[in-house]
Parts: C-alpha cells; structure tokens; sequence
C-alpha cells in the first residue's frame, strides 16, 4: 500500500515591544489542537488519511541587537512539539480502509537576521529566517479492513526551510496589541520510513503562519505575552519509487495546527 506522511510545523512568539540591553532571551509554550489530512491518486485509486489530537509545545529563543548597526537583529529560536497520541483513519475510495495509533514529536530550529523600528506607538520588524525541522512519526495498534495487525511503523522527516517574516506592534502603556506573519517554503525535505527502508522520499512544500496576542510589560526588562497562532502547512507528492514488485509515494499533505502561545520574556 502507498505510504503517507504527516508534517508539522514551528509555532514561535516573541513580543515586539523594545526593551534596553542589546540581548533577550525568552521561553513559550502552548497547548492546542493539530489536525492533517494526506491525498494521493498516484496508483489509480483516491487514498486518503484524517487525524486530529492535541498538541503540546515549548521551546526558547534569544535575539542579539547589533550596537554599530542601528535596528539590526539577529535570532535563534528552538521549539519541540509533542503530539498526543490519537487515532488516524485512511480511506480508499471514500471506503474505509484502516485505523491505528500514532504519536508525533517534532524539533525545529530558526535563524532570523532582521531589522526592527518604532515611530510614536507602532513598532515593527522585517526579518528573513532559514532553518531545519526534524520530524519523528510513530504509529502501532493497525486495525486492516476489520482485522488487528502487530508492529510499528516509524518516519524520519528532515526538512529545509527558508522564509520571510514580519512583526506589527502597537503599545498603549504598559500593554501592546501583537500580531505576526510568516512565509517559508522547504525547498528539500527527505523522508524515511521504517516499512520502506530501501526508500527515501523527495518532497517540498510551503508553510504560512500566523498570530495575535496581547503583551504586557511587566518590569522594564521583563515582558509577558499571550495570544494565538494559526499555522498551515502543505507538503508536495514525490515521484513514484518502484523497486521490484513494490512501489511507494509521498501525498500530498495539509496540516493545520490552532493553539494558545503564550511567552515569557527578559531583556539584558
């Protein structure tokens, strides 16, 4: 049967409120739901898959300010993100097909060089990012066409991306209004699959990420952010790989991911 593969993505806050010092540091976390459907046609009959589970995330992040180099930044974030464990069910033809268990952990790593400004209340800031996103898939407990299997199934997903970002803010005080888009696109992402190990997958694709909050100065160096983020993420079918009697495809793959951020940060 024709493999499909799941992606996630990284979900990162920080507050675009300015402090003094030219370091920051911070920690975020959230909690939401993720949700993915994968598609392909590649070997004559429409295959699909459908999950949903809850989503747990945290990570860190630092931005050094350049002193000779008035408003120029740079930045490294790094997130993990745990997927709890949940159900998964494919469908060949509208008919369904199987049913098994799977768990998710990814981690992500963000360089940003960038530059960022302030006139009255607004800020903002205009970044371009690249990066590396490892992606571990677990999945057991198969039930095919009605009949309990054993084993487990394993993915490996190693993908390279590059993008561009940008940051609004507006300060009333003490709080700020916060919002964040973000555009990358993996030009080269493999995959390998534990059932296939003979094979490694080519794929690429986009990833669109958004959010809102409300930031909160809480000393002059200390800032406290709450909000949401809506991520979309959408990987591209491989070439088919044939070897012998056995062939195999990466789908096409959505991923959506809406979860409440929220982000504690210090600045040096």
């Amino acid at each position: 049967m024709q493999k499909f593969l799941l992606v996630s993505t990284i979900i990162i806050f920080s507050s675009s409120a300015s402090h003094a010092g030219n370091f920051g540091a911070g920690v975020h976390g959230g909690y939401g739901t993720l949700k993915y459907e994968e598609s392909s046609s590649a070997f004559g009959t429409n295959v699909e898959s459908k999950s949903s589970r809850k989503v747990v995330l945290i990570g860190v992040s630092g931005e050094y300010s350049f002193p000779k180099l008035k408003n120029f930044y740079a930045g490294i974030t790094t997130d993990w993100a745990s997927g709890l464990e949940g159900s998964e069910t494919w469908r060949e033809n509208n008919v369904q097909l199987q049913t098994n268990d799977m768990e998710v952990f990814g981690q992500f790593y963000d360089l940003r060089f960038g530059y960022k400004n302030s006139a009255d209340n607004f800020n903002y800031r205009l970044y371009a990012s690249g990066g590396w996103d490892g992606i571990n898939f677990k999945r057991d407990k198969f039930i095919w066409r009605g009949a309990s299997a054993t084993g487990r199934s394993t993915e490996d997903f190693s993908l390279w991306r590059t993008g561009l970002g940008t940051g609004l803010g507006y300060k009333i005080n003490k709080w700020a209004l916060d919002a964040r888009a973000a555009y990358s696109y993996y030009p080269k992402g493999t995959v390998e699959n534990s059932s296939y190990s003979q094979f490694e997958f080519d794929t690429d694709g986009t990833c669109l990420d958004l959010g809102i909050g409300i930031a909160r100065e809480i000393t002059e160096k200390i800032n406290f952010y709450m909000g949401v983020s809506y991520t979309l993420l959408k990987l591209n079918q491989s070439d088919v790989i044939t070897q012998g009697s056995t062939r195999a495809v990466f789908p096409d793959s959505k991923m959506e991911i809406l979860a409440d951020m929220v982000n504690l940060r210090y600045a040096f």
